[in-house]
């Protein structure tokens, strides 16, 4: 094509790239748009798959009964500060609680007579250290000592021993601290502290602290512990003591978990109208001059028929739900014009204190709003919900325009290829009447010179 033009003198290559920019640029344009368009929908389908899931979330988080089951318990502490930390599962029956902590649970401290000033020093010493529990609740473990340990190296091997059920060691003046994590009856889970050699050097000579049970009054009847959490004694209250003050109650009062279910609903109409702003914006939009800009999903009917099923699941009364808390009105939710929802929270906190019990049928089982609303949900998400199909059906689209692109590809390079031929045969044929013409111009010429002189 560089070349094309040099014998007939006309700009050929510009020529023919005009010729073939109008055959492909109008079909190019054509496919580019409907490929955009496309691909703009399945991206739209994205964002509203998104939005679903979002909804279908909430509704899920309303349609579980176990959200109306759960219990609250609240702690005031006594005036010299915070004894004990409770929660209380579905089992937890509504009321007040005295809970006094008596005594914390503790473990075994003591020490050994002084063995070696020197805490670095070769003890000199060959034996194997045991530890255990009498009650043989833990396993017991021991460490072997060699003749070139010191206090220190003891320490040491017995702190980072891969068996110790938690015995801390430590060196102080000489002697060996022990201290065991292992609380309760004293009886059972004193630490036991012995040599196979038969030295007592290593043996705790003082105990500055027993073990003991943990020991708290609820409503004046003692109970006790191995440990400081009691999460079987007390029916549906999980205790735990954190410092002893006897005598002194602290108050737990249970009741139902009202705030997490307030909280579900609230987020519930929150994810809605998130919901109903990004379709809003998927259909498209107008401007305050009533110009309007179309949307990835403006050609799409998903997003007329989702507002159609959702305005129905959201006003429908629920079959067997109680007379007057059957619908998202009793509880607060109020559909606006726009079909946004708003919440009163006025008329939802009157729900959730007067009528907590008949929200667990409004909201679940088979007819339930949070059951219903999922299930319609799940025809449009998952691989083989509506969204899914209509996905496939733009990404056959998709390849059908990339088969169209190769096609009118396929299409110009012929095409070019033919008027690259007929523009070169073109440029000959000027060329040589280009020739022609010349030769006859200088065969006239001399003609007309010889005339000139014969006269």
């Amino acid at each position: 094509m560089n070349f094309l033009g040099i014998g007939s003198g006309l700009d050929l290559s510009t020529m023919l790239d005009g010729l073939v920019r109008v055959a492909t640029e109008p079909k190019v344009q054509q496919l580019g748009q409907k490929e955009a368009e496309v691909r703009g929908s399945i991206s739209g389908l994205g964002t509203l798959s998104s939005l679903l899931g979002d909804f279908k979330d909430a509704a899920d988080d309303l349609k579980s009964s176990s959200l109306y089951n759960q219990r609250t318990a609240e702690v005031t502490q006594p005036s010299g500060g915070d004894v004990l930390t409770a929660t209380a599962d579905t089992d937890a029956v509504t009321g007040s609680y005295d809970v006094s902590v008596e005594a914390l649970a503790l473990g075994t401290k003591g020490y050994t007579t002084q063995i070696n000033s020197d805490h670095t020093a070769d003890l000199g010493k060959t034996d194997t250290l045991n530890f255990s529990v009498p009650d043989g609740s833990k396993t017991a473990f021991s460490i072997s000592i060699t003749a070139d340990m010191s206090l220190e190296e003891i320490r040491d091997a017995v702190n980072s021993a891969d068996d110790n059920f938690g015995v801390a060691v430590n060196v102080v003046d000489g002697r060996l601290v022990y201290e065991s994590s292992v609380t309760g009856s004293a009886a059972n889970k004193e630490l036991q502290v012995s040599s196979t050699g038969g030295d007592a050097d290593f043996n705790i000579a003082t105990y500055t602290q027993n073990a003991q049970q943990a020991h708290i009054k609820v409503d004046g009847i003692d109970v006790y512990g191995d440990d400081n959490v009691f999460d079987t004694e007390v029916s549906g209250l999980t205790i735990t003591a954190t410092k002893a003050d006897p005598g002194v109650a602290a108050t737990i009062d249970v009741g139902l978990d009202t705030a997490s279910v307030k909280t579900k609903i609230e987020g519930f109409a929150d994810a809605y109208n998130k919901l109903r702003s990004g379709m809003n914006e998927l259909k498209g939009t107008f401007d305050d001059d009533g110009n309007f800009t179309p949307g990835q999903l403006s050609s799409d009917p998903i997003v007329r028929n989702l507002e159609s099923v959702l305005g129905g699941l959201l006003t429908q009364q629920v079959s067997g739900a109680a007379s007057g808390m059957d619908t998202l009105y009793a509880v607060g939710l109020d559909i606006q014009s726009d079909g946004t929802v708003a919440v009163d929270s006025s008329r939802l906190d009157s729900a959730l204190a007067n009528n907590f019990d008949d929200l667990d049928e409004l909201f679940t089982g088979t007819n339930g709003l949070g059951t219903v609303t999922s299930d319609q949900l799940d025809g449009y998400l998952g691989f083989t919900g509506i969204i899914q199909g209509k996905e496939d059906s733009y990404n056959d689209i998709i390849s059908d325009l990339e088969a169209q692109y190769e096609a009118h590809a396929r299409y110009i390079e012929n095409y070019q290829k033919t008027l690259q031929q007929q523009f070169t045969a073109l440029d000959s044929t000027i060329a040589q009447l280009n020739a022609t013409g010349a030769s006859l111009g200088a065969q006239l010429s001399a003609l007309s010179n010889i005339g000139s002189s014969s006269n």
